[in-house]
């Protein structure tokens, strides 16, 4: 899980201020369990908003700022909006001057943006430049697969929402399989976002609803890559809410007979499934120390 949750504090249901997010966003930098911490979310609207409230947390000077640079993942508008043109220059704008500044380091590396179907992104991806890591998400709630396959021309991941705050948000375990046996058959790399608080599925009564569980989601993708399961394994992984159904050791991960290898689940997280997107770090840390999977009390 070596830089798997992107930190999106700014999003629903935390909808945290830009202040307690990069807040909350250097405290995690400092944490034992950093290496599981890949970037911050930020609207490409609230850069602006973000320059003012991150100042102050920034490594101020010496090699540690500039090796220990803040990475930022910005969203931007659709591939089909004449607005995209314009927050792509202010992007530019945003990396040259923290260039300029030096001593304190934020950088965006990477963009998500948006698709309604293949014919948006077969004509709207070469707008992106090159040099970011590049994602675009797919609705879910249609066929995904001719758009997933129009990806695998560019060098762009997909990007499924696996929750929000409405029933209505949460895909099926059929429909995310689809999506994710879609993104390994065409070898398009893989981010979820939303709803993925916890290792396995369960009910959030707040929502109203099961959501699924970022085992379930990581697990079930590195096993398809491998092609250990097919789409109605893939179902069956999603649906899992017994994390004994897991079984870790020195060598891998074991569910219900189905093993993937710790070199295999490098190359699939490296070549297929990337991140997570959630706008809490502290709840997924705090269920994988319950479960024994990270040490109960560790010094930074």
């Amino acid at each position: 899980m070596e830089e798997s949750i992107d930190y999106a504090g700014l999003f629903p249901p935390a909808e945290l201020s830009m202040r307690s997010t990069v807040e909350h966003f250097a405290r995690h930098r400092g944490s034992p369990n950093r290496w599981m911490l890949a970037r911050l979310v930020v609207p490409v609207k609230r850069l602006e908003e973000f320059d003012r409230a991150a100042v102050d947390l920034f490594p101020k000077t010496g090699s540690a700022a500039r090796d220990d640079a803040w990475r930022l993942t910005a969203l931007v508008s659709g591939l089909h909006e004449p607005a995209l043109d314009r927050e792509l220059e202010i992007i530019d704008e945003f990396n040259a001057a923290y260039a300029r500044k030096g001593g304190t380091a934020a950088v965006i590396d990477a963009i998500e943006t948006r698709a309604i179907d293949g014919a948006t992104v077969a004509a709207g991806l070469e707008r992106i430049p090159e040099g970011f890591e590049a994602w675009v998400e797919i609705p879910w709630d249609r066929d995904p697969r001719g758009a997933i396959a129009a990806l695998g021309g560019y060098d762009a991941g997909a990007k499924v929402r696996t929750g929000g705050t409405a029933v209505a948000a949460h895909p099926s375990p059929e429909q995310l399989a689809l999506f994710i046996d879609a993104a390994a058959a065409a070898d398009v790399p893989l981010k979820a976002t939303a709803g993925l608080h916890h290792p396995v599925r369960g009910v959030n009564a707040a929502v109203g609803c099961d959501q699924f569980g970022f085992l379930g989601v990581y697990v079930g993708a590195c096993l398809r890559f491998h092609g250990r399961l097919d789409r109605a394994g893939l179902v069956k992984i999603l649906e899992e809410r017994d994390a004994k159904g897991f079984r870790f050791d020195e060598e891998g991960v074991e569910w219900r007979g189905h093993r993937v290898s710790l070199r295999e689940i490098d190359a699939a997280r490296h070549g297929f499934m990337k991140t997570f997107g959630s706008c809490s770090f502290d709840e997924p840390e705090a269920d994988l120390r319950a479960l024994g999977l990270l040490p109960k009390e560790a010094k930074v």
